[in-house]
């Protein structure tokens, strides 16, 4: 054998050492786990808040995704986007300066307009299958 064959050979056994435990894997792995999509609200969010004793409006934007692993929940989410982001724009009205003034106050918002959109869906379609809602932005003019 000469020295070229020789290469040749060595190389080719060792890419068949490599990729086989890469070709391995894929027959005996499990199925690949669904990707997450998100789907952006738009527009933003604004809603006034803590209405009362002051006369001074206070304002809130929030821009607000929701994530499905499912493309058919982000599609009824859009096919539903006037019931949801009405929900939310309640939810939003009802609070309070010092709810909105904590980082606990606002998890607590999201975590509670997170339910509502699966509320809405299961509703609407038999399945909420929303699986987190983010808030892109927040901001509060007081």
């Amino acid at each position: 054998m000469n020295i070229f064959t020789s290469k040749f050979l060595w190389t080719l056994y060792l890419s068949l050492i490599l990729t086989g435990g890469v070709w391995a894997e894929e027959e005996g792995g499990e199925a690949a786990a669904p990707v997450a999509q998100y789907y952006n609200l738009t527009p933003a969010f604004v809603a006034n808040f803590g209405g009362g004793k002051s006369k001074k409006l206070k304002f809130l934007k929030a821009d607000i995704s929701v994530r499905s692993s499912n493309a058919s929940a982000i599609n009824e989410v859009n096919n539903h986007d006037a019931l949801v982001r009405h929900q939310i724009v309640m939810l939003l009205s009802r609070q309070t300066e010092q709810t909105l003034s904590t980082p606990e106050g606002q998890e607590a918002i999201r975590v509670e307009a997170l339910s509502l959109v699966q509320a809405v869906l299961e509703k609407e379609t038999g399945s909420g299958q929303i699986e987190d809602l983010f808030f892109t932005s927040f901001v509060v003019q007081r």
